[in-house]
């Protein structure tokens, strides 16, 4: 079986399989990740970039998006003496595509949800 993007016991462990509740997670993580990617650029000063990255940071934690949570926590330390050239660069594209992942991953459970409910 593939891996997911999603660790879904880790989400279900707050949770407790409740389907809306599932539902509003995945949406606040659409919503925050469309608010913040917003920020998410390259030449953007310190503080910007550490905000940024932490509250995305912050979103994919809480719907079980390990690998994504990992690229922003190593991009969050992208800052003063760390910044290094192109290292912004690489990160956001490794974090847009991430997301993009995880967001098709929602798609497939939303699409999963959907088959159930017209069985019920």
């Amino acid at each position: 079986m593939s891996q997911t993007e999603i660790d879904f016991d880790h989400l279900n462990r707050y949770v407790g399989g409740d389907v809306a509740l599932t539902r509003e997670i995945f949406s606040l993580f659409t919503h925050q990740t469309e608010m913040w990617g917003k920020g998410l650029t390259a030449d953007a000063d310190d503080e910007v970039w550490a905000s940024v990255t932490h509250s995305l940071k912050g979103s994919a934690k809480a719907v079980g998006a390990t690998r994504l949570a990992a690229l922003c926590e190593d991009a969050e330390q992208l800052i003063g003496p760390e910044r290094r050239m192109g290292a912004r660069d690489v990160a956001v594209q490794n974090i847009e595509f991430s997301i993009e992942q995880v967001r098709t991953e929602i798609q497939r459970w939303e699409h999963r949800q959907g088959l159930r409910d017209l069985r019920t």
